[in-house]
């Protein structure tokens, strides 16, 4: 019953702002409450703003009275049966919100949540957008949930939903000061994030569960509860993000200092076994259990604190994490774009590749450089990766401009301008189109000239002699400039004699 315990005081620091409750601790009842079911307030009674509400300001002072008996009971359980007691005399009252709220919270003190659900449904049909009971029946489903009770989980996440989306619009009661109801806003949105994480994660959606989670464990970060389940969210995702061996490491801190021994040996068997498999060892383990006990946040080093061999999955977001999209590497490119589908992290780093590659292109010709692994003069097979290459291996289809006469050596490296049109991830190949050979890769001097013809040349002096259509000869800078005038057919290295 620790958690209802937990969520009782949070119920109660929210209902705190009740309009009477601060005369409740300095005002006695004027007189014995009269007991009449049958009297309502009357219909002169003015409506008053929290706090300035007085005895004389109720038509049926009785009323009044009845509220603030039940307001000092001591006994919770008593409290809580006055309060329903009065809720069904004065079903018109202008406090029966604050009524259903103080047993609401009444009975979750005394350890009867049954009784608090009653009324918390009974409170939403008057005042659906209720933070309070919303986060009673939010906190209360997930318990039920978490015990085996599948189906109370709906229900919990409807009203977490509703309640996150009411927090924004909730003002500030007269009697809570500016840090008292940023505290409570907080608790309530602990909460409810809580038990949206705990959805998340029962459907393995990590990446969610991680976002819900860390908003609740930033609310409370001495909830056992959120700070495992988020542990639990962080590695169980993937990739693996390794913040969560702290993060199980405090749930380990939090269950000792709780003197549950039992749940920190559940935890750390656990995260152990994660730790190993993410380090390949346990080494250093057990240090950091004892460190972070003392720690209150991640240190900003801790993630790469732990060396790991990473999975190429790992290592294709390890890359967008160490550079920018547009700085990468073609071989870069093909291991982002590779592991596109492995998890929907690899999906974004995909697509912020992809779209670099596209800002890339659409400002000049793209440049790509591999081995042929097979050619014809209308298609080219090649390899980017240094892997590929080794294993001549295709990751590159190349579609030229126009056939390429005489095509390239199987074997050779080149280099080519064109467009990334597309790619696959398995087998993965680019789609290369509307590609021209670069000039370091036209046809060396001593040869016929290949078309397509090149339209750039390096500067660079290599005196060629070039053979024209009618038979005569002329001395080019070098065998690429020889080759782009259209009347040479054949160039021979030197100048012409």
């Amino acid at each position: 019953m620790q958690a209802l315990r937990w969520l009782a005081l949070v119920f109660a620091a929210a209902c705190a702002v009740a309009p009477l409750h601060a005369l409740a601790q300095t005002q006695a009842p004027a007189q014995p409450p009269v007991q009449n079911p049958g009297q309502n307030s009357g219909p002169a009674a003015p409506v008053q703003t929290p706090g300035s509400a007085q005895r004389s300001s109720f038509a049926n002072p009785a009323e009044y009275d009845s509220y603030m008996a039940a307001l000092n009971t001591k006994d919770p359980a008593r409290k809580a049966q006055a309060m329903e007691v009065f809720i069904a005399w004065y079903p018109g009252s202008i406090l029966r919100l604050e009524a259903h709220e103080q047993a609401i919270s009444a009975w979750q003190a005394a350890n009867q949540p049954a009784k608090a659900d009653v009324l918390v449904a009974r409170l939403l049909q008057i005042d659906p957008d209720n933070l309070r009971a919303l986060a009673n029946r939010a906190y209360v489903g997930r318990l039920k949930a978490s015990g085996g009770e599948a189906a109370a989980l709906a229900g919990a996440v409807t009203a977490s939903q509703r309640g996150l989306a009411v927090m924004p619009k909730w003002q500030k009661p007269a009697l809570l000061d500016d840090a008292g109801f940023a505290k409570v806003k907080e608790q309530l949105a602990g909460v409810f994030n809580g038990v949206l994480g705990f959805a998340a994660l029962q459907e393995k959606d990590y990446d969610k569960a991680r976002v819900y989670y860390r908003e609740a464990v930033a609310a409370d970060p001495t909830n056992l509860q959120d700070v495992y389940q988020y542990a639990v969210a962080q590695l169980e995702g993937s990739p693996v993000d390794a913040l969560g061996f702290w993060y199980g490491a405090r749930a380990i801190a939090i269950a000792r200092a709780a003197k549950s021994d039992s749940a920190a040996q559940d935890i750390d068997r656990y995260v152990r076994s994660r730790y190993r498999v993410y380090r390949g060892s346990e080494e250093g383990w057990d240090a950091i259990v004892t460190r972070v006990a003392n720690e209150s946040a991640p240190p900003a080093n801790f993630k790469k604190s732990i060396p790991r061999a990473m999975t190429p999955p790992e290592q294709a977001l390890q890359v967008l994490e160490d550079n920018e999209p547009n700085k990468l590497t073609p071989a870069q490119w093909v291991l982002v774009l590779r592991h596109r589908d492995v998890s929907p992290a690899n999906k974004r780093a995909a697509e912020a590749v992809w779209k670099a590659i596209g800002e890339k292109q659409g400002a000049s010709r793209l440049k790509m450089t591999f081995k042929v692994v097979s050619v014809t003069p209308e298609r080219i097979e090649g390899a980017i990766t240094d892997e590929a290459q080794a294993g001549n291996l295709v990751d590159i289809e190349v579609t030229p401009a126009r056939p390429l006469n005489p095509p390239p050596s199987v074997g050779t490296k080149i280099a080519m301008f064109g467009t990334l049109s597309e790619y696959r991830t398995q087998p993965f190949a680019f789609r290369f189109v509307r590609a021209e050979l670069a000039p370091e890769s036209m046809p060396v001097a001593g040869g016929q000239c290949a078309d397509p013809r090149p339209q750039m040349c390096t500067k660079d002096y290599r005196p060629a002699c070039g053979q024209l259509r009618d038979g005569s000869r002329k001395t080019y800078g070098n065998a690429c400039t020889a080759c782009s005038d259209p009347q040479v057919v054949s160039q021979g290295a030197g100048a012409c004699p």
